[in-house]
């Protein structure tokens, strides 16, 4: 949960101290076909250590016979402009409240303390909301550890289609994805700060795992790994960060298989394992999709 929305917050503004080693992976791709279409799917990570070798030989074949890039949201500069004031405007709280008053006296001080270790200044942080204080700490401490966003699936895909004139379209507005944050109760604001908080005293193993699984393509290891943050971020905010948009994306990618043509769709990896995830709900209709 660390990476959720955090390649958006760093355009428009998944913590390993060294980096998984420089082998060739093969990360997860499954493949739904009909009669006058072709859909890939491919779970990606939006940060990425630059040195991580993730482009296997199925990605590179799937990626070259697509027509279309289908990707969560648009990330272009224009639109990273008007993202940045509205997270802004729905990020920061009254004048005169302070962050640290919606929480307990020993989150507020854990706050701090992380604030000052990932070195952003923790009088800032009080003037934001919860939401968007976990997705600057959560910035800060990947960034730390020498991920970038550049070196993310998204953006590398992103700009060779832009170099093959390839058409690319997406499956929610920025808009509607920083909304999924700021229109949590603030209940569970308050939680999703706190979880973000706790992976980050974690340290560093969890996330060099994710990334070592993701890049092999071990989709059990993956899931192994992310239930346990979404079990400690609670249902409200895995419901509305997962699994109502998994079923949005369900129901768009069975509609673009009733016209045709060849699509690639990259999506962040938490949405393609797991119970529930795209894959299992495409299967649930009756859809073939091969793959893990």
């Amino acid at each position: 949960m660390r990476s959720l929305l955090t390649a958006l917050l760093a355009a428009a503004l998944s913590l390993s101290a060294c980096s998984p080693p420089a082998q060739q992976g093969e990360p997860a791709i499954w493949r739904i076909a009909d009669a006058d279409s072709e859909v890939w799917l491919y779970g990606t990570v939006h940060l990425l250590p630059p040195d991580l070798r993730w482009r296997g030989p199925r990605m590179e074949a799937a990626f070259a016979a697509a027509e279309e890039l289908v990707t969560e949201t648009d990330t272009s500069a224009a639109s990273m402009q008007a993202t940045a004031q509205l997270v802004q405007e729905l990020g920061a709280l009254p004048p005169g409240e302070r962050l640290s008053d919606r929480l307990s006296a020993g989150e507020a001080e854990r706050l701090a303390e992380q604030a000052r270790a990932l070195g952003l200044d923790p009088a800032a942080l009080e003037r934001q909301r919860p939401w968007l204080a976990a997705l600057q700490l959560s910035y800060a401490a990947v960034t730390r550890a020498g991920h970038r966003a550049e070196a993310g699936v998204e953006t590398v895909l992103i700009a060779e289609a832009h170099t093959r004139s390839m058409p690319q379209s997406f499956l929610e507005t920025p808009e509607q994805q920083i909304r999924i944050l700021a229109d949590l109760t603030p209940a569970d604001q308050v939680r999703f700060l706190s979880a973000t908080l706790r992976e980050i005293d974690a340290g560093d193993e969890t996330l060099a795992a994710m990334d070592a699984a993701w890049a092999r393509g071990d989709v059990g290891e993956l899931e192994r790994l992310l239930a346990p943050q979404w079990q400690a971020a609670g249902r409200g905010i895995h419901e509305a960060v997962i699994l109502n948009r998994n079923r949005d994306w369900a129901d768009q990618i069975a509609a673009r298989l009733e016209g045709s043509g060849r699509v690639f769709i990259a999506v962040g990896a938490a949405h393609l394992v797991g119970e529930d995830s795209v894959v299992d709900l495409l299967r649930a209709r009756g859809i073939a999709v091969e793959g893990p």
